[in-house]
């Protein structure tokens, strides 16, 4: 799944990630004050290859049909929040 990495900055701002900028843009979840995963995504143009998006999922911790869910938008941060807890991630 290729995404735009406008898509990608939106999914950051939902789920209110930490970011700090360097060579890439990195993102932290805070979940009661304790950073839970990183996301990290690189500058440069044009968009996200599908191997780079299934990185990105990856470092989410989520399946395919949840992280197209969270970047279409029916998957809130409360819910994304759910799914790692029930995972075991925090």
């Amino acid at each position: 799944m290729q995404l735009k990495k406008q898509d990608i900055h939106k999914i950051f701002q939902k789920l209110k990630l930490e970011v700090r900028s360097t060579d890439h843009i990195f993102g932290w979840l805070v979940v009661d004050g304790k950073k839970i995963l990183r996301v990290h995504y690189s500058f440069g143009k044009g968009s996200i290859p599908a191997k780079v998006t299934d990185k990105i999922r990856g470092q989410l911790k989520l399946d395919r049909q949840n992280f197209i869910n969270l970047v279409k938008c029916p998957l809130s941060k409360e819910d994304y929040i759910k799914i790692i807890k029930e995972k075991g991630y925090c």
